[in-house]
């Protein structure tokens, strides 16, 4: 009978170290990272503001991009033109995860754009949604 050895834990500061490492590689200016805001509604509401987060890949295969905020029939304009920048036949990652949709016609256009990606072959994979089953559209 073997004795059983205790499992090994990283350090701390291996665990940090790591960490920057990782960042470090991620920085914003090795991908060509922005955030852009999409103009707020002339009503002032501060619920339909969005925030578009995007990085794409230094050879412009894959954007990754995050969204958060109010979409609206306003802000979707601006998540248009974001999908507009990807060229043909690359990839999007797309995180819908904090996004408030305003209605259930936003959730449709959304699907046109996503249909519109698909004919031009760009490659979408899209994470967050599992909320909007339980999310009550009028």
């Amino acid at each position: 009978m073997c004795p059983t050895l205790p499992p090994s834990q990283p350090s701390p500061g291996a665990f940090n170290a790591g960490w920057r490492r990782v960042k470090s590689m991620l920085r914003p200016s090795r991908f060509e990272g922005r955030i852009t805001y999409a103009a707020e509604p002339s009503d002032g509401s501060a619920h339909t503001r969005l925030v578009l987060g995007v990085i794409d890949d230094p050879d412009r295969s894959m954007r990754l991009l995050s969204v958060r905020g109010g979409l609206s029939a306003v802000t979707i304009a601006a998540l248009a033109d974001a999908f507009a920048e990807i060229p043909d036949y690359a990839m999007l990652h797309l995180d819908l995860t904090d996004v408030e949709f305003a209605n259930a016609a936003v959730v449709s256009r959304l699907g046109a754009l996503l249909d519109a990606l698909e004919d031009r072959t760009i490659r979408v994979r899209i994470v967050g949604l599992g909320r909007l089953a339980s999310v009550r559209l009028d």
